[in-house]
């Protein structure tokens, strides 16, 4: 595993013949997602695309070493508060590009959600092909609430998923998912103990 990116939110990387891990790390375990990690992501992804590799997990890093806790808080919501018309454009573009690249048909992706995964981060969440979940999941998009959202694509990812109803349900509704709720609705196909986590995503990256 080596270091990639170093900020609020670092990314670490594991690789593979035809495969790669990608881990985000931060000092406080939520993983927010400030603009300067979105745009490492997606420089990261892209070359990743080019340079052949046809399996890609993103999840926390600590999962790589076999205890993981948060997945991602969402957006930095200082950095949100501060966006004016122009920026948060700007902004919502960077996470959007993240999500197309995971949803590439050239390959597969999966993301392994654990602990929070909420606004911003739940969008990540919901764009991986494959998407599973640790044990203890909480997922949710609270800022709705306040008529805040990241623009990152979950409204439309969702509803793709599981239809709009159901979809409402979290955007709307306000629910917040434990990983049954999730596996139910269809937000996630598959629920793992934590000690078992690691193995099954290296099993699914080398398949």
């Amino acid at each position: 595993m080596k270091r990639v990116f170093a900020g609020a939110t670092s990314l670490d990387l594991l690789q593979g013949p035809g495969w790669a891990w990608v881990g985000m790390d931060a000092a406080d375990g939520l993983h927010r997602l400030h603009s300067g990690t979105l745009l490492a992501l997606d420089a990261l992804l892209s070359e990743l695309r080019f340079s052949g590799v046809r399996r890609v997990a993103l999840s926390a890093s600590g999962w790589m070493a076999g205890q993981g806790r948060h997945f991602s808080a969402g957006a930095d919501l200082h950095e949100v508060a501060a966006l004016a018309p122009g920026t948060a454009d700007a902004f919502a573009r960077r996470g959007q590009r993240v999500m197309r690249a995971l949803l590439w048909p050239g390959w597969r992706s999966l993301t392994l959600v654990s602990g929070v995964a909420m606004g911003g981060g739940c969008d990540l969440a919901l764009h991986g092909q494959e998407r599973w979940c640790v044990e203890g999941l909480r997922m949710a998009h609270p800022a709705a609430k306040h008529g805040i959202l990241t623009g990152f694509g979950g409204t439309v990812r969702l509803p793709e998923l599981m239809g709009p109803v159901d979809a409402a349900r979290l955007f709307a509704g306000l629910e917040h998912w434990n990983e049954h709720d999730a596996l139910e609705a269809g937000a996630v196909q598959r629920v793992l103990e934590p000690a078992s986590a690691r193995d099954a995503v290296l099993s699914w990256l080398s398949d």
